[in-house]
This record gives structure tokens, sequence and C-alpha cells, in this order.
């Protein structure tokens, strides 16, 4: 994360980032609380609010970018 950059997106911003729709968006988040961590896109809920961690986003703009990385996770 650079510095002056936010730690967390709204789901629409995220979207946007992702290049996915706000509603998939929505629903791979609200599986991901829904599931524990299991499946979905990592997501926190604040009050009412669901926020996406920048950094869950780099790592999945990361995936396959690093040869050394088994899994292909690279963080």
């Amino acid at each position: 994360m650079q510095v002056g950059e936010v730690a967390f997106l709204r789901v629409r911003e995220a979207a946007l980032v992702l290049g996915m729709s706000s509603s998939a968006t929505y629903e791979m988040a609200n599986t991901w609380l829904a599931t524990g961590g299991r499946t979905g896109l990592p997501a926190v809920r604040m009050g009412r609010r669901i926020l996406i961690p920048r950094a869950a986003i780099d790592r999945l703009a990361a995936v396959g970018t690093d040869d050394s990385d088994p899994d292909g996770l690279a963080s």
C-alpha cells in the first residue's frame, strides 16, 4: 500500500478496481462474511457498511506474478 492510499474501499469502489459489477462484488463480500472467510472476497463489516481491504485487492492483483510461489499467491 502506498502512502496516502486508503486502507479500505467501499464495495462499489472495489468493484471498479476489480473490473466487476457491484452486485457480484457485494455477493462475493457477503459470501466471505457468511463463511467466516473460507470463500469469497475478503471483507469487513463496519456498522452497516461493508468494506474491502485494499491489501486484499493488491494480493489478488499479484496472483501469478511470482513464479517462486507454488500456490500462485504472492504476498
